[in-house]
């Protein structure tokens, strides 16, 4: 029995839960909740924050286990990072998906092909991830060629101001 469950609520899983439900939750939600996302909301970066922090203790073994026993005055805040720097550790920046797709992590934790008691499936994970990585890879191809269409189709100017704008917006990922 656990103490509290408000990590668990904002993550939206069970104090059972295991490992991948808690970092496919955290995925999940993160992608929802992301000031990027969210620009006219004023507490979007709170909510970011906070679903961060919950997903930073109880995806800890040793922290999950003082938070269960003791509920936040067990757990140290000290070692919380911030949580948009852990969301692009843990599945990459959403700004270069157009150039590199989703990650393969970011995939895995999106899919939702395994049923609740269903036994893990190595062959049903591996298949459907070459359908996606299949998908990723037209995707990404589609991406380019309309972004180079502008080169070819004779606007050389129009293409490289785009380019230098796209690598501006992209180095201050």
């Amino acid at each position: 029995m656990v103490k509290e469950t408000e990590y668990y609520d904002v993550l939206g899983v069970s104090p059972t839960a295991s490992e991948a439900e808690i970092k496919k939750a955290y995925y999940i939600k993160a992608r929802k909740v992301h000031p990027d996302k969210n620009p006219n909301d004023p507490l979007a970066a709170q909510n970011f924050q906070v679903l961060g922090e919950a997903y930073q203790v109880l995806s800890d073994p040793a922290q999950r286990q003082a938070y269960d026993a003791y509920g936040k005055s067990g757990i140290s805040t000290e070692a919380i990072i911030d949580p948009a720097a852990i969301f692009a550790m843990l599945f990459g920046s959403e700004l270069f998906e157009d150039y590199i797709g989703q990650l393969a992590m970011a995939s895995v934790a999106s899919l939702d092909i395994f049923t609740e008691g269903e036994e893990f499936d190595a062959k049903k994970l591996q298949d459907k991830m070459k359908v996606v990585q299949k998908e990723r890879e037209e995707k990404l191809a589609d991406i380019l060629r309309g972004r180079l269409n502008q080169y070819v189709q004779g606007n050389k100017e129009d293409f490289i101001n785009y380019a230098e704008a796209e690598v501006s917006r992209l180095s201050n990922a």
